[in-house]
């Protein structure tokens, strides 16, 4: 900036915040300029807060009166305000030739202007760096030269980078609707699993509960039984002690002959008894029954891992075998290996240190059972066939 602008940009600057004015700019009766903002901050300095009040001039100190208006009673500047917004252009100039001229001039020579364009090293330079500097070896061409070339390059560049934004706009387009589909389908398809799966789960629930309740049914009938047969089984114990204590300890022979005749009428209906009751054939609940029941229609080979898959092939096998080896012997050895491999089918989804630990104990069975020890052919061991279960 020459002195000739240093001189108007003084005139043109607040004397209180000493920086060019801020419009809008205030004249004072004094003819002294101030920003608004700082004659604002000048009333507040002086404590004159009211419209009616009064203050001094920051410059002459001469005093200003309100006048019940407050500041709208200063007459605004706009004289002062035109000068100062072509003066800022002008510098806004000054300063962009300066810069321009700054980003002219060489690095390593601050004084010379960059009038080269080294080819070798595709790097503007100057004189010196050509004659003297580390580009004097390499072929240079005159800057402006090159600059109307690359000019020239640059501008087919962007017309063809243009033309490539114009031809990928359909594709953006479709792109963009992909997108936004695809995130209303995911939301959708979100709303659809939860309902979905809630009235499955729902579904699952209740028929869990139903075979709760049919075990739980199952289980009071065969208690019933048990319990039934178990009572007519204690009946001639009972009966002997009944008539024992009699035998022992009779008040006299009226009391005897009392008491034996109902006794006597329960050894008869014992008597009239062929044999004992039998212990039901169908025995305890069936673990595999409900396992199938609770499974039905569910692909099991989307809840067991490779290795328990590998375990159930393996323990169907050698069952297949223990059962080709059985004679016709009635050994009571089905319930223990149907318990062996309802362990082996409740370890499905579990760890496999628990699946090994039933396979274990299946494998421990197998090699104290001898063809003794297999079941009868004829009998029905309601076991859960496991070749038959899709895993």
């Amino acid at each position: 900036m020459n002195i000739a602008h240093e001189a108007l940009a003084k005139e043109l600057s607040c004397p209180v915040c000493l920086e060019l004015y801020t419009p809008p700019v205030l004249e004072l009766p004094c003819g002294h300029n101030y920003c608004k903002q700082c004659i604002e901050a000048t009333l507040f300095s002086q404590n004159c807060t009211h419209v009616n009040g009064h203050f001094f001039c920051p410059m002459c100190r001469k005093l200003t009166y309100l006048r019940g208006k407050g500041i709208g009673i200063l007459k605004r500047n706009i004289f002062a305000e035109n000068v100062l917004d072509k003066f800022k252009q002008e510098l806004e100039i000054i300063c962009n030739k300066e810069l321009s001229q700054k980003t002219q001039m060489c690095d390593k020579h601050e004084e010379e202007l960059m009038n080269l364009m080294c080819l070798h090293d595709d790097m503007p330079i100057c004189s010196i760096c050509k004659l003297f500097g580390d580009h004097k070896s390499h072929n240079v061409a005159k800057l402006s030269d090159v600059y109307q070339q690359r000019k020239k390059c640059f501008t087919e560049d962007m017309k063809s980078l243009h033309m490539r934004s114009e031809n990928a706009s359909g594709t953006i387009q479709e792109i963009e609707k992909l997108i936004t589909d695809i995130v209303s389908a995911c939301k959708d398809t979100k709303t659809m699993i939860d309902a979905v799966g809630a009235s499955l789960l729902t579904e699952l629930k209740s028929k869990i509960n139903t075979l709760k309740m049919k075990v739980e049914s199952e289980r009071i009938q065969k208690i019933e039984k048990l319990q039934e047969i178990l009572a007519a089984l204690h009946g001639p114990t009972q009966l002997y002690l009944q008539m024992k204590r009699l035998l022992d300890s009779h008040l006299n022979p009226v009391h005897f002959l009392k008491e034996d005749k109902q006794l006597r009428g329960e050894v008869a209906r014992f008597s009239q008894q062929e044999a004992l009751p039998q212990i039901p054939k169908e025995g305890s609940i069936s673990v595999s029954h409900y396992f199938k029941e609770l499974v039905k229609g569910i692909d099991m080979k989307d809840f067991v891992s490779s290795e328990t898959n590998n375990l159930l092939l393996k323990s169907a096998e050698e069952h297949d075998a223990w059962m080709s080896s059985c004679s016709n012997l009635n050994v009571p050895s089905a319930d223990a290996l149907d318990e062996i491999i309802h362990k082996i089918i409740l370890s499905l989804g579990f760890k496999s240190k628990e699946a090994d630990t039933s396979y274990d104990e299946y494998e421990s069975f197998l090699s104290t059972s001898s063809t003794s020890n297999c079941l009868d052919p004829a009998q029905e061991m309601e076991v859960l066939p496991l070749d038959g279960i899709d895993v």
